[in-house]
This record gives C-alpha cells, sequence and structure tokens, in this order.
C-alpha cells in the first residue's frame, strides 16, 4: 500500500509545474510531508525511488532560486520542501545518506541563509517556521549517523564569522530554533571526543559557545522550553572531556583589564551545577589545577578589594562596583566547587588541592574578611547590613573548605594552627545573617581541625580572653561590652542612648 501511494504522489508532482500550478504543488508536498512524518514505512519505501529524490531536489532548486530573486510567491513551496527534508531523513539511514548525495544540507542552508537575511525574519510567521523546520531537518539528517556528522560538522566549525550559519542560528531569539541547534551539537558532540574539541578549540566553536553562554541564565527560569538543560549537557560533556580550561582561557578578555567575565561565571555556574548534580566528582585533575590556578589569580585581588571597600560611598562608581560584584561572585562559586571537590572520597583531588595551597589562601581571605565585613544580625543598621550583604557567603564557605580538607587529614590540621586558622575559625562561632549555618560550619571545622591532634586540642585549651570586642552594632544600641576578672564578659547600658 505505501509503495502504490508514493508512487502515485512522485507520479504527480512529476506533471506539476511549481510556477504555473504553485497551489496544486504544495498541495501535494503537503500530503507527503504529513505522511512521511507519520509512517516510518512510507518513509523507507519512498526513500527507495530514486524519481523522488531527482523531482524534490529538482523542485527545491528551481523555486529557492525564484526566492532568491525575490518571488516571495514560492515560499510556501520551500516551507513543505523543508518538511518533507526534515521528516524524509528522520531515524532512515538510507535516506539520510541519500539526502547527503543529492546537497540537501547546502540546499537547506540556501533556505534558511535567506529567511536569516531578511529584516523580519525575528518576527514574520512564514521565516520563522521555515527556519525552524530547516535546523530541524539538520537535526534528522546527522542523528545516529556518525559518517554524516562528522562531514557536517567539520563544515561547520571551519566557518568564518559571516558565514557561520550555526552561530547565527543559536543566537535567534525563537525558542524552537534554538533547540533544534541545541540538539543538533549535542548529537554531533555526543560519542565524539575530536568533535568535542573541536567545538571548544575552534572560532566558529568558540562563537557558538559564547552565545549559548550569554542565553543560558535567561533560559534557567523559562520552564516552557528544555533550552537550558540542553546548554547543560553540552557543557556537561565538554567538562567530563577534560577541556574546561581550554574553554575558560578562551573566554578572557585580556584587554578590559577584567579578572573575569560574565561569561566565565556562567561557565563557573554550570560547573558548580555539575559538581552538586552527582554524589562524585568527575573532574579530572588538570581541571582542579586549574581552577586553582584560578583562585590563586583572583584571591590577592580580592583582598586588595575588600581592603579598599567603602561600603558607605559605594554608588560612586558603579563600573568599579561591577567589576568587584563579578570579581566577589567568581570567588563564591570558586569557593563552593572547592568545598564540593574536599568533600569527595578521592584522596587524588583533596591532595591536589592541598598542594595547591588552597589552606593558606583559604585562610588569608578570611583574616581580610573578618577584617572587613562584620557579622550581620537583625540589629545591624540597613545600610550597613545592605552594604555587606553583597558580599554573602565568603566567610561560610571558606570555613566549609577548610573543615573538609581537615577531616581525617593531620597535615591539613597542622597548617591551620601553623597559619593561625583556629582562632579565626573560632571567631566565626556566631549567627551571622549574610553568611547563613556559618556557626555549624564553624563548629564542624573546629570538630575536623581538633580530632586526634594533641597539639590543636592544646592551643584551643590555652586560650584567654584578652578584650572583649565593641562591635558598631552594640555601640549603636547603647551596650557596652566590658571583661572581668575570670575572663567574663559584663554588658553595660550607655544611658545617654537609652
Amino acid at each position: 500500500m505505501e509503495f502504490e501511494r508514493s508512487s502515485q504522489l512522485v507520479q504527480q508532482l512529476e506533471t506539476i509545474d511549481p510556477l504555473k500550478d504553485a497551489d496544486n504543488l504544495v498541495h501535494f508536498l503537503k500530503q507527503i510531508a504529513t505522511e512521511a512524518q507519520a509512517n516510518s514505512k512510507f518513509r523507507e519505501i519512498l526513500g527507495q525511488n530514486p524519481k523522488f529524490w531527482i523531482t524534490i531536489t529538482k523542485i527545491c532548486s528551481l523555486t529557492t532560486e525564484k526566492l532568491i530573486s525575490g518571488e516571495i510567491i514560492v515560499i510556501s513551496i520551500l516551507l513543505w520542501l523543508v518538511r518533507i527534508f526534515r521528516n524524509i531523513v528522520a531515524t532512515v539511514t538510507e535516506n539520510q545518506n541519500k539526502a547527503l548525495e543529492q546537497e540537501w544540507n547546502k540546499m537547506i542552508e540556501k533556505i534558511l541563509w535567506y529567511c536569516l537575511s531578511q529584516p523580519e525574519s525575528g518576527d514574520n510567521i512564514q521565516y520563522v517556521t521555515i527556519i525552524r523546520s530547516g535546523i530541524q531537518a539538520l537535526s534528522n539528517l546527522i542523528t545516529g549517523n556518525n559518517f554524516i556528522q562528522e562531514f557536517v560538522w567539520s563544515d561547520f566549525m571551519n566557518r568564518n564569522e559571516f558565514d557561520d550559519l550555526l552561530s547565527k542560528l543559536v543566537g535567534h531569539n525563537d525558542n524552537t530554533i534554538l533547540t533544534g541547534c541545541l540538539v543538533f551539537i549535542y548529537n554531533c558532540i555526543f560519542e565524539s571526543e575530536s568533535r568535542r574539541k573541536s567545538l571548544v578549540t575552534s572560532d566558529s566553536g568558540t562563537r557558538i559557545l559564547q552565545r549559548l553562554l550569554d542565553r543560558a541564565e535567561t533560559l534557567l527560569e523559562d520552564e516552557s522550553t528544555q533550552n537550558f538543560e540542553l546548554i547543560y549537557a553540552i557543557f556537561a560533556r565538554i567538562i567530563e572531556s577534560d577541556l574546561y580550561p581550554i574553554l575558560f582561557d578562551s573566554l578572557n578578555l585580556s584587554s578590559s583589564g577584567q579578572s573575569l567575565t560574565r561569561r566565565q561565571i556562567i561557565l563557573l555556574k554550570l560547573l558548580d551545577s555539575k559538581l552538586f548534580s552527582s554524589d562524585s566528582t568527575d573532574i579530572s585533575l588538570s581541571t582542579c589545577i586549574y581552577l586553582l590556578q584560578i583562585f590563586d589569580t583572583i584571591c590577592p585581588q580580592v583582598i586588595f578589594s575588600m581592603q579598599q571597600v567603602d561600603i558607605i560611598d559605594r554608588e560612586n562608581q558603579p563600573q568599579e562596583i561591577e567589576d568587584t560584584s563579578i570579581l566577589y561572585t567568581g570567588l563564591v562559586l570558586l569557593l563552593q566547587c572547592f568545598g564540593k571537590l574536599s568533600q569527595d572520597e578521592n584522596d587524588k583531588i583533596r591532595e591536589c588541592l592541598f598542594k595547591g595551597g588552597i589552606i593558606a589562601s583559604s585562610i588569608s581571605l578570611l583574616v581580610q574578611a573578618d577584617k572587613t565585613f562584620p557579622r550581620a544580625t537583625k540589629a545591624m543598621s540597613s545600610s550597613l547590613q545592605q552594604g555587606i550583604s553583597e558580599f554573602s557567603y565568603i566567610k561560610r564557605d571558606i570555613i566549609k573548605v577548610i573543615g573538609n580538607m581537615a577531616y581525617n587529614n593531620s597535615f591539613v590540621q597542622d597548617e591551620v594552627r601553623k597559619l593561625g586558622g583556629i582562632p579565626l575559625i573560632l571567631n566565626q562561632c556566631n549567627i551571622d545573617d549574610n553568611n547563613p549555618y556559618i556557626r555549624e560550619h564553624a563548629i564542624f571545622a573546629l570538630r575536623n581541625l581538633l580530632i586526634n591532634n594533641s597539639e590543636n586540642q592544646k592551643l584551643v585549651k590555652e586560650l584567654e580572653p584578652i578584650a572583649p570586642v565593641q562591635t558598631d552594632v552594640l555601640s549603636e544600641i547603647g551596650i557596652k561590652a566590658q571583661l572581668e576578672n575570670g575572663g567574663k564578659i559584663k554588658l553595660t547600658t550607655d544611658s545617654n542612648k537609652m
């Protein structure tokens, strides 16, 4: 039945003049596209008919030329031609190979470029529909066919900026078009290390990944599509292939003077999500070392930034504040990644972190953070609380890393003691609204620092109170802290403020 049906449709197509009987042609093209979508047997049999390929290719070539020359009347013909392309190659390897032989991929690209070049391509439903079907056709063409994947992917990864179709499509504002692009990219790189590498190292691939990073954050909250999940899946494969350092470096803007860029921040967020999405960390030692290098680079800058902070006058230099905000966001993301990595049962990862100097850097950060950002409490003035709230979580995440690293590790325990970290951590055993659960993390860290370590236990035992800390909060509400004999703290009230 399918054989007779397909033969009859092809015969009817051969008798139609596309330019004189467009409506009738659209009618038969629509029948073929619809049946090819619903009936896999029909697809297979239709693909075995040589006249089908010759006829459709001839019609497509003719109508594409007419469209480019300005005859918009053929647009409906091309719409159904592209849908036939999309449906006929779906899950049928023989049809995929024949489509490539007929250079259907190049015909589709020519149609897509025309639609994209039109000023109204983002709003005109006909153009948008053709573009959607076109990228879906390319995706169907390569799915499950390694030979075609290699051929088409190699072509796309060697484009200059002006003929980089895939990059152009990724930047389109239509979410369905983006979905087609993401499926195409993921299918190409899913089982191919070499194609992942070309995606990261080629200029075309870098442009594509930059555009995906630009769109990732806005797509996170969009529950109407799975585009964020697809973007995440693509970057997860890149991380698994140990290509994260190369990609991160490619996003650096050396001329801007910034230590981190917004795209690098998004990339750190994706890494953070991947680390926390599984029970075990599956990043390589080389990636771990690379993250430590980034950490070592920005730590002195963050410390310097903390020393320069003027919370009351923050609105006078908006650009500098924006750069500082990016720097702090990057620091928090790195600390969160290290917090997860330091929990890993893989001793090589923990050893890598230790040898990379994470303890010394973390304590240096904590020393300055403790000086710059007082504990935030409900009693603190709103202006002061708002100023330091922009630097939330830093102290908590530092404590978490130190605590995790100290677990069953005498080398870390001893280094924290020698660097003066134990009293510093003791000082964090308080509630801080900008560092949720910092007290619990500090207690856990102390437990890991003291267990089976007599020197650390002795140090804590010998600690004595020197003087009470008269915080701005206490002064503001009229309370004064005094140290009495025996080490007890006495609170007195200031009558002038009561």
